[in-house]
């Protein structure tokens, strides 16, 4: 195993400490039999390889890599039908906070078309502001 020396403003210390702290004290709210503690430096190598992961995820599914085949057209889709399924949020619902008919919602909802940016992100927060990468799939035809 490699080791790495960082050095941190004192701003940056304290919030990773009671970020770390924070964590702590809910892993024993959810499990008042739980004694162990995480460390700071397992909560910073943690979010590291949380962004490392977010990365790969983007690579896997980026539209325009190089060594994509030229015959292949990626197609951008949403999954916003599942994410408001599993957040149990009706497209009825969505539709009166945004001031439209639930049909054009789900015509979104079932990739029949694209919201344009303003209408995708009042969805991503009606939906709970979901991680982005699990909110957009992209395919091959």
């Amino acid at each position: 195993m490699r080791e790495v020396t960082i050095q941190l403003s004192e701003d940056t210390f304290n919030q990773i400490k009671e970020l770390t702290d924070l964590e702590n004290l809910i892993n024993r709210h959810r499990d008042r039999e739980r004694s162990d503690n995480y460390k700071m430096e397992e909560f910073i190598i943690g979010c590291i390889i949380d962004k490392i992961e977010q990365i790969k995820h983007f690579d896997a599914i980026h539209p325009f890599i190089e060594n994509r085949e030229s015959s292949e057209k990626p197609i951008v889709k949403n999954r916003f039908k599942e994410i408001a399924k599993e957040k149990n949020i009706y497209i009825k619902d969505i539709a009166e906070q945004l001031n439209m008919q639930p049909p054009n919602i789900s015509k979104i909802f079932n990739n029949a078309s694209q919201p344009r940016f303003e209408l995708f992100v009042k969805i991503w927060l009606i939906l709970g502001c979901p991680p982005l990468q699990q909110c957009i799939v992209i395919e091959g035809e």
